[in-house]
């Protein structure tokens, strides 16, 4: 399990929960795990090797900052708390080990660290060697080296090993034998000799380093001492305790404070220097699917975004919408997601269906963007910033959804959940949203005539919704490839109200809120939809964390704050102890069944607590 997340745009690093590193993804945020998945080991050896998995260990994220503490008592005589940071500026992550001495005796033990590295992802062709230049083990294949230090105050690491395959019977009795270099699928080891007073302490610095060329790595490693590690902490620190002051926070209740805060980390977190930011990167569904959630998805970060400008960090948010700019296709929609380098990803969505070409996309990630582009422009005023983006992106997504219109709805297209095709109300809404809220933006850019239009297309698309999208007085979530009425009740029905088409106390939208909470509440959350089978075990769907944090948000905007608040606190009680929340859950014991974090929940906890904050 993924516990802890931590990174500055251009390396990401994941702890698990025995607070080892288990995901090192450099250069880009979510493309190439160098670790593949498979955790850095850490021991302590004394009288024998005492190994992670034994340790008792729990993790938080020191004073709400970007830095990650991890205590753990090793026996009955050691225990340890390490500091995780990332550097503010390089592509260098750092821990600070300070271990202690419980007993009125004097202790000699052994700090080792085990690196089963495979750069780019896979095992072919590494090297490892120690490197005298730099007094480092460096593993490299390509244009990717990374470098991996262990030292104390005036002094290195004592022992280290390269090897394949065969590391860690040498690491077991704790002496490392002192192999210089290796290639194939290759390991390292490091260790670190500790002389420990009674009730005494002493510190030793691990770094990783990371970059495409030896001389550039070279460079960084040379500049790592215990004295450089240390100031690094400081200014780290302080960065991060003066980061949330975009937001107003003070009369909000603590819990909610922390999680508001640990959101923004694993947004900023997940976000590449480019602007690309990707959904989860736990890996762990690489060894199940053979792909994983390592994706800029459209939908989830447009949400994400949109979160990123109501807390007031309308930066970062332009700094996504210039990254999406430069997707759009030719015929001015997106696909269905994207690499954090910028490259088309991995798909299910066909080119080909049922004898008929058809574009392999869901609309509502296109209209997604343009909303949260308009929602940024009517919070910001910023024009001068979105020429750029309202000329290469938003103005040819705007003729593209005007064009792919068929009596009054958007054409067919696949659903938030990328599994049907048809016509559904979550994507109506997303372009009914998109076409209203950008109108503002295309005549202030000089477009009236077109935005014009957009209102006129809006308005009879919201009447054609309520004419042919109903049923029962509530709404359905799709019209299938054939015209018919798909009478499912799922979560995303909400969108209507969220989007803006309707009024929140309209009857259809109040009938609609009262069917999703009546038949897809689960153990006090909201499932997707009925019968979802997605990573189903039980008899009963699981509940998640987004479709939970509609109803809150639907209850905060009418001002129900008691009844949006029950939702929340489901949310919050399922948050790792270190604030990380999952995709969804089982609806038994309401423990994550899938990835962690997925920042699409982060972003949703934070839109319910602006609309908590707004309609109090």
């Amino acid at each position: 399990m993924r516990a802890l997340s931590i990174g500055n745009g251009k390396i990401l690093v994941n702890l698990d929960e025995f607070g080892r590193i288990i995901d090192l993804y450099y250069p880009y945020i979510g493309m190439e795990n160098h670790t593949n998945g498979k955790p850095v080991r850490q021991y302590v050896f004394t009288d024998r090797l005492y190994q992670d998995v034994e340790w008792k260990t729990s993790l938080s994220y020191l004073d709400n900052t970007n830095i990650g503490e991890v205590k753990a008592d090793i026996d009955n005589k050691l225990s340890l708390i390490a500091y995780d940071f990332a550097d503010l500026y390089e592509p260098l992550f750092y821990r600070i080990i300070k271990v202690y001495n419980k007993s009125a005796e004097p202790v000699k033990a052994k700090l080792l660290f085990l690196f089963d590295l495979d750069l780019y992802s896979n095992p072919y062709g590494d090297t490892a060697f120690y490197d005298p230049e730099t007094n480092a083990i460096i593993h490299y294949k390509s244009k990717r080296y990374i470098g991996i230090k262990l030292l104390g105050i005036m002094k290195d690491f004592n022992e280290f090993t390269v090897g394949k395959n065969d590391i860690f019977e040498d690491v077991n009795d704790g002496n490392l034998k002192g192999k210089t270099i290796e290639n194939g699928n290759v390991q390292s080891a490091l260790a670190f000799s500790l002389s420990l007073n009674p009730l005494g302490s002493e510190k030793a610095y691990l770094t990783i380093a990371f970059d495409r060329t030896l001389q550039g790595l070279r460079k960084l490693l040379k500049r790592i001492t215990s004295t450089e590690i240390e100031s690094s902490f400081t200014n780290s620190y302080m960065f991060w305790k003066n980061w949330f002051n975009k937001f107003e926070t003070k009369e909000i209740d603590e819990k909610l404070r922390d999680l508001f805060q640990i959101s923004l980390l694993v947004i900023k977190n997940h976000m590449d220097q480019n602007g690309s930011i990707i959904a989860s990167s736990d890996y762990s569904f690489v060894g199940v699917y053979g792909d994983s959630y390592t994706y800029c998805w459209p939908r989830d970060s447009a949400i994400t975004a949109h979160a990123l400008d109501l807390a007031g960090y309308g930066d970062l948010a332009v700094k996504h919408y210039a990254f999406i700019s430069k997707l759009i296709s030719e015929d001015g929609f997106l696909f269905h997601k994207y690499n954090p380098d910028s490259t088309l990803a991995s798909s299910w969505h066909p080119w080909l269906m049922n004898g008929k070409r058809i574009y392999p996309i869901q609309e509502d990630e296109t209209a997604l963007q343009v909303w949260a582009i308009a929602k940024h422009y009517e919070y910001y005023k910023d024009i001068d910033v979105l020429v750029s983006i309202y000329k290469d992106f938003v103005k040819p997504a705007v003729r593209f959804m005007m064009r792919y219109i068929e009596d009054g709805l958007p054409k067919p297209s696949f659903d938030l959940w990328e599994e049907r095709y048809g016509i559904h109300i979550y994507t109506v809404s997303t372009v009914f949203g998109a076409l209203k809220s950008a109108s503002k933006l295309v005549a202030d850019m000089g477009d009236e005539v077109l935005s014009g239009d957009m209102m006129t297309i809006a308005r009879y698309m919201k009447e054609e919704a309520l004419k042919r999208m109903v049923h029962n007085d509530r709404f359905v979530r799709r019209l299938d490839e054939y015209g018919n009425k798909d009478l499912t009740v799922d979560a995303s029905m909400y969108s209507p109200f969220f989007f803006e088409m309707v009024e929140p106390e309209h009857v259809v939208m109040k009938n609609t809120i009262k069917i999703i909470e009546d038949l897809l509440t689960v153990n006090g959350g909201i499932i997707r939809y009925e019968n979802d089978y997605y990573r189903r075990e039980k008899s009963q769907p699981n509940p998640w964390i987004i479709t939970t944090l509609w109803v809150a948000e639907y209850y905060a905007e009418i001002g129900d704050i008691q009844r949006a608040m029950k939702y929340v606190k489901w949310v919050m009680d399922r948050a790792l102890p270190t604030g990380l929340l999952p995709e969804q859950v089982y609806p038994d014991s309401l423990q994550s069944s899938s990835v962690m974090p997925l920042v699409w929940s982060h972003s949703e906890f934070i839109i319910t607590l602006d609309k908590l904050i707004t309609n109090k």
